[in-house]
């Protein structure tokens, strides 16, 4: 297996000023790609293993960058509007540079596999939308499904991955999903921008008085109140047992694995989320 530089190779597609400079792009799905390529690089297709896990880590970018185009009718400010139209076309470039990496390659049947998961990331994604606006939704639901839109990109592989490894590769991609899913919305709880549909706004508008959902509904929540509201219900707790159960289950399962080839790598990613479970980040998050 080639040593992990996907991240890096990225750059250079990610790192253009006017993107910089006009939005954000959005995190690079670092456990899912190191631990593609982790199986990848256990099959005979190993020779692509850097490859198919820069394709699909482009295209996961493209439809999260695309995910940060606001739907708000009305006027906006010029900062506002080119950021809007450079979240569009920074998705449709980086989506772009899949295709084109994956045809330089000869590997047509990839774009098949991925094109296809797009769609079913989009159906999926739809379908939990129309459930968040209808105000259906649970904490719980929440976060199966973000875990659930996180991996699909990614079970395109699953048949490559043979099925020697298919269930350990499953299993570790749905815990390391759930894993990325517990730290982002541990950061979510203190973003006003990015508050109101979080596993803590879905979990207050579940279990709290009529007036705390009111609150956490506006358009701006105060995030004084929030916070409050995130202490009382001790939501931060919660998403930490999580992440400690999640960790506990990666932990045996690389530990059950006999074949040990190229699971080294993952072990340093499962120290990344093992390190959000030490007292200094708890203070941190409480400052």
């Amino acid at each position: 297996m080639n040593s992990y530089r996907v991240p890096q190779l990225a750059k250079k597609y990610t790192d253009y000023d006017m993107i910089r400079q006009h939005t954000e792009i959005p995190p690079f799905p670092d456990s899912r790609a190191r631990l593609l390529q982790a199986f990848v690089g256990r099959t005979d297709e190993k020779e692509h293993d850097e490859l198919y896990a820069l394709a699909t880590s482009l295209v996961q970018l493209a439809m999260d960058t695309h995910d940060r185009i606001d739907t708000i009718s009305g006027d906006r400010k010029e900062q506002e509007m080119r950021s809007r139209q450079l979240n569009v076309l920074a998705g449709d470039y980086l989506s772009s540079r899949f295709y084109q990496l994956l045809a330089h390659a000869g590997r047509i049947e990839m774009i098949g596999k991925l094109s296809g998961a797009v769609s079913e990331v989009n159906v999926r994604k739809m379908t939990l939308y129309d459930r968040m606006k209808k105000l259906l939704v649970s904490a719980e639901e929440y976060l199966h499904e973000t875990v659930q839109l996180k991996m699909q990109l990614f079970l395109s592989f699953a048949d490559m991955i043979g099925s020697k490894d298919q269930k350990l590769w499953e299993s570790l991609l749905a815990e390391f999903s759930l894993c990325e899913t517990v730290v982002e919305e541990l950061q979510r709880m203190n973003d006003a921008k990015k508050f109101s549909y979080s596993y803590a706004f879905w979990h207050i508008y579940k279990q709290g008085t009529a007036d705390e959902r009111n609150l956490i509904g506006q358009p701006e929540p105060d995030m004084r109140a929030c916070g409050a509201m995130a202490v009382k219900y001790q939501i931060d707790g919660l998403l930490l047992d999580r992440l400690r159960e999640s960790t506990n289950r990666i932990k045996l399962l690389l530990q059950e694995e006999q074949d040990q080839r190229g699971l080294a790598e993952l072990h340093a990613i499962l120290e990344t989320y093992l390190g959000y479970l030490e007292p200094s980040h708890a203070a941190v998050r409480e400052d």
